[in-house]
């Protein structure tokens, strides 16, 4: 019986992990399925600054930036050459995310190293008053009233919101803001479906962590029905960080294992905006980072751009069973005859690892450390409060629908992965 176990556990694993990278690309930001419209009332909105999000509209570049021609917008554009290239695409494609290390080596600005530019002028502006303010989440309630939750020791500013004063002090972020050449090179090798998802205009967020357990909670950036953000990329800037200083950025590239990312100076880490689970764990040293957003021209409108899972799910389903059961059986076969219980339980695992049902899988999957980073990451006040409450009422919707209509995938993905809640 323990080696029957072991072979089902062994056979789910690698199952999920199959159907988990199958061929849609995962960048892509795809229909939400059957959850969404049970979630709009008490969710998590990350909304990090002071500005609304009307504001991103600002962030539109057209024709020729001020940075153009500049040493420093030189600068930022031959380091988006290295970052951008077809072996970042390719992986950002098919797994998710890219860690891209060395971009801005060799590269100065006036006879200063880029990322040490980049990390003055970052210095320069979080000690300037007024500036940066400290970042939050937005809890919407049932009764549609929103509670301002603040994170401990985290503070940001998005570029285009600076003053002029600000902009002339702070060349080389203004060129990470201005420069379209990431931009381009990410529609040239990442073609869009069509053309109102193709990359439009891009923001850039500044950020201080102010050390002292500052972190993030566990989260998606965007919404792909209702947010047109695509691919997020964050720059590091910190070439004293050094193991134990904590602040590693977290990803969680389901159906693979998670991986801890530090966060050296010069190092970039792109990833789907809407499909990327992901946190920054509590940094006890001060650390820097800025982050651009890039946007497609208009949110997909959720289910119907897609149409549901694809008309391959159920050749697929029946080919991983196929293979499986054609590779040799033996007495430690958990399934030792095809079935059409396995087909059907196959296919259900196809559906909940499509790029837009896995999210709410995967709150499931990590919903007790999801939990505790929402704890983490915030003091303890009512708002806070407020919000572990919303997680878990989330949490119970998610369960109820996912668990009444795929009862076999979630029972497998449960055992594959060793989730408490997936079976």
């Amino acid at each position: 019986l323990a080696r029957r176990g072991m072979a089902a556990r062994s056979f789910a694993r690698e199952a999920v992990r199959r159907l988990g990278r199958n061929t849609d690309e995962i960048i892509a930001p795809l229909s939400l399925g059957y959850i969404p419209g049970r979630l709009a009332r008490g969710r998590l909105v990350e909304d990090s600054t002071r500005e609304s999000s009307s504001r991103y509209l600002a962030t539109r570049t057209f024709g020729e930036a001020p940075s153009h021609g500049t040493p420093a917008g030189l600068a930022v554009a031959a380091a988006a050459e290295r970052i951008i290239t077809p072996s970042t695409c390719e992986h950002l494609r098919t797994r998710g995310y890219a860690i891209v290390d060395g971009a801005m080596d060799g590269i100065d600005v006036d006879g200063v190293p880029l990322a040490e530019a980049m990390l003055n002028e970052l210095r320069t502006l979080s000690s300037s008053p007024g500036v940066m303010a400290r970042n939050a989440t937005v809890l919407v309630g049932k009764d549609g009233v929103a509670n301002r939750l603040e994170k401990s020791n985290i503070f940001e500013a998005e570029v285009h919101a600076l003053s002029e004063e600000s902009l002339a002090r702070a060349p080389t972020l203004r060129a990470a803001w201005e420069d379209r050449t990431q931009l381009t090179l990410l529609n040239v090798m990442l073609p869009a479906r069509a053309p109102p998802q193709s990359l439009h205009y891009q923001s850039v967020k500044l950020q201080r962590n102010a050390g002292r357990g500052g972190c993030f909670p566990l989260h998606f950036d965007s919404d792909a029905g209702l947010d047109a953000r695509v691919v997020t990329a964050l720059t590091y800037l910190n070439p004293a960080w050094k193991p134990g200083d904590g602040g590693e950025l977290a990803l969680f590239p389901f159906p693979d294992d998670p991986i801890k990312v530090e966060p050296f100076a010069g190092r970039v880490v792109l990833f789907s905006s809407a499909n990327t689970l992901h946190r920054v764990l509590p940094s006890s040293v001060e650390r820097f980072c800025f982050t651009t957003w890039f946007f497609a021209k208009q949110a997909r409108s959720g289910e119907g751009d897609q149409g549901g899972p694809r008309a391959t799910t159920t050749t697929t389903a029946k080919l991983a069973a196929d293979a499986y059961w054609g590779s040799g059986k033996s007495d430690n076969d958990p399934w030792p005859e095809p079935a059409a219980e396995e087909i059907r339980t196959m296919r259900e695992c196809e559906a909940l690892l499509a790029p837009g049902m896995r999210k709410h899988l995967l709150r499931l999957v990590h919903a007790e450390e999801w939990a505790a980073s929402i704890a983490e990451s915030h003091p303890d006040t009512p708002e806070r409060t407020r919000a572990l409450e919303t997680h878990w009422r989330e949490i119970d919707v998610i369960a109820r629908a996912i668990g009444g209509r795929y009862p076999r995938g979630l029972a497998r993905i449960g055992s594959a992965m060793g989730s408490e809640r997936g079976g």
